[in-house]
């Protein structure tokens, strides 16, 4: 069980814990005893909590703004993941520093309290909070390092502060050209995926200003005959490892061979 000398530990946080290091996390000993694990076994657990698991920046460009098509729209939804992530911030910091002080409080009452049995209660509640402070560490450090991302994102689109209005303001003609790129990418998709523009992007479309439909259907042939063009290009390309796939005793497509075995003379290597 925890005594007051272990949870003081605890208690020395810096309150600006964003800047620690996520390493700081304590592990329980307890788990070593109970399930006799060996020194590797301790080191990969310390690892999967010390690992950062936060949205990568190829994550959150490609998958997250990226999906917005246009400058303007790219920007401001870096802007609404930063809102959220900043948010989520202060409530992480709030209970960081509420686990902190229940801490304290614990100390406190296991330092004037007679009973042994209700001190062994006490210690088993602080052992909880300790676990807790160490959880809320690790979520104040990845709220930082997206909140850090996404801020990089906006930066590549806003350079000064004068800049700022026109992207956190509505702009009817910046949300027309996201539509237009928008459904043109999606009519694009349909006629690569089944020769034809879907009866509901087409609804979608009709129901646009007369300009502005002209513009998302030149996007969808011009966007799906440089794709199809492209793919064929890759055909061509890579006929000479079909050939050989074909003629050969594999049975299973492989994604990414030249990856795959670029990774395997990595692993050799480390061994």
């Amino acid at each position: 069980m925890s005594s007051t000398s272990e949870i003081s530990k605890y208690l020395d946080i810096d309150t600006n814990v964003v800047h620690n290091s996520v390493k700081d996390i304590q592990l329980s000993k307890d788990y070593i005893e109970e399930f006799g694990i060996g020194e590797l076994d301790w080191k990969l657990l310390e690892g999967s909590l010390h690992m950062n698991s936060c949205m990568t920046p190829y994550q959150c460009t490609h998958f997250v703004a990226d999906t917005q098509l246009t400058p303007w729209r790219k920007c401001r939804q870096a802007f609404l993941e930063l809102e959220t992530r900043y948010h989520a911030y202060i409530e992480i910091k709030h209970s960081l520093r509420k686990a902190q002080i229940q801490l304290k409080m614990i100390m406190r009452d296991m330092e004037n309290e007679p009973d042994d049995l209700q001190k062994e209660l006490q210690a088993c509640e602080a052992s909880k909070v300790e676990y807790d402070v160490t959880i809320w560490k690790r979520k104040y450090r990845q709220s930082q390092v997206e909140m850090d991302t996404f801020l990089d994102i906006i930066k590549k689109y806003i350079k000064k502060e004068e800049d700022i209005p026109h992207f956190i303001e509505m702009n009817e003609q910046e949300e027309a050209n996201y539509w237009i790129a928008r459904m043109g990418k999606q009519a694009a998709l349909d006629i690569i995926s089944f020769g034809r523009i879907s009866s509901g992007n087409m609804d979608s479309i009709a129901l646009m200003p007369e300009t502005d439909q002209v513009e998302a259907l030149k996007i969808a042939v011009r966007y799906s005959t440089m794709i199809q063009g492209g793919l064929d290009k890759l055909n061509v390309q890579l006929q000479p490892e079909l050939n050989k796939f074909m003629t050969g005793e594999e049975m299973v497509a492989k994604l990414q061979p030249e990856l795959q075995e670029k990774l395997k003379l990595e692993t050799n290597d480390l061994q």
